[in-house]
């Protein structure tokens, strides 16, 4: 029998990814953050995607089961702290897989797991939860997996159920490209309030993407990195127009006032222009802004 995967992470691509583990033959266990959640998934037993079922098992963070086998794909900013809920639990030679948006996570949990098979993954894969453990598969697109550090055989056991699963040589490159769009859209649209389209309708807009890909290039060179073969903005544009009717992932949070990722993706690149001693003042601002919207939200909810 195969070794049971635990996920970390119960929102569309946990559950898409679960059902895709159950598939390839594997014992899956998703793991829920409260007593409602789990009593909600106890209903079900299972996860639907269409008219297709997935026996799945569910379990809380304090679960009998040692994780020798993690799949993390919480919100970026709730990593440290769901990660800290299962810490005892995950042995000190676990495979894990960190499939996220942004950056940051991904080297904080290599760091208080140094003994383990830690590798990345970055996903085009489109889902959205129209209930609970019921999800739609909106898009089907490829997830690459891969470490920075060495090739992990195992992870070529990841392509047998119905996901597009490619094994990545350059992950830290493919997750930087990730990180550079995202910087360039999400915090726009969000503070501005439009869809993706319109960054590249409005003149002022889209002088303001220009400057944050010229600043998100200025780091990426210091870090020895080259995106694309051409300019960042021109990938911008390119993906703003192809997702043009598109909200970004940032406003919609902000639409339903939950915290945004910010932190993981401009946040991460202003941290990193500071080391480098670099100035980023477009990233900047856009980074005090969202930040400021976040302030207000939080202030709101308090009354």
């Amino acid at each position: 029998m195969k070794q049971r995967w635990h996920i970390l992470g119960a929102g569309s691509i946990g559950c898409l990814w679960a059902c895709h583990l159950t598939e390839s033959g594997y014992p899956v266990s998703l793991i829920l953050r409260n007593q409602q959640r789990l009593t909600q998934f106890s209903e079900k037993s299972g996860i639907q995607i269409g008219n297709d079922f997935f026996a799945v098992s569910a379990e809380l963070a304090d679960g009998p089961l040692p994780i020798q086998q993690l799949l993390v794909t919480t919100k970026a900013i709730d990593t440290i702290d769901a990660f800290n809920s299962i810490r005892e639990r995950v042995a000190d030679n676990a495979r894990v897989v960190v499939l996220q948006n942004g950056m940051g996570s991904q080297q904080w949990i290599k760091a208080q797991l140094p003994n383990a098979d830690v590798t990345w993954a970055s996903t085009t894969d489109g889902a959205w939860l129209k209930s609970p453990f019921s999800l739609v598969h909106a898009g089907k697109g490829f997830t690459r997996i891969g470490s920075p550090d060495t090739n992990y055989p195992w992870l070529m056991s990841l392509d047998n159920g119905f996901l597009n699963v490619e094994i990545d040589d350059d992950i830290s490159g493919t997750l930087w490209r990730k990180l550079a769009i995202n910087c360039a859209i999400n915090p726009l649209t969000a503070v501005h309030q439009c869809k993706n389209g319109d960054l590249i309708k409005n003149p002022d807009y889209l002088a303001t993407m220009a400057a944050i890909c010229r600043e998100v290039e200025l780091v990426a060179e210091a870090e020895g990195l080259r995106l694309f073969e051409g300019p960042l903005i021109e990938q911008a544009c390119q993906v703003a127009e192809l997702t043009a009717d598109n909200f970004s992932s940032m406003l919609q949070d902000i639409r339903h006032q939950r915290t945004t990722e910010i932190s993981h993706i401009t946040g991460y690149l202003c941290d990193l222009a500071k080391q480098h001693h670099l100035r980023i003042p477009t990233n900047q601002l856009y980074l005090r802004k969202i930040e400021k919207i976040q302030d207000d939200i939080k202030l709101n909810q308090a009354f």
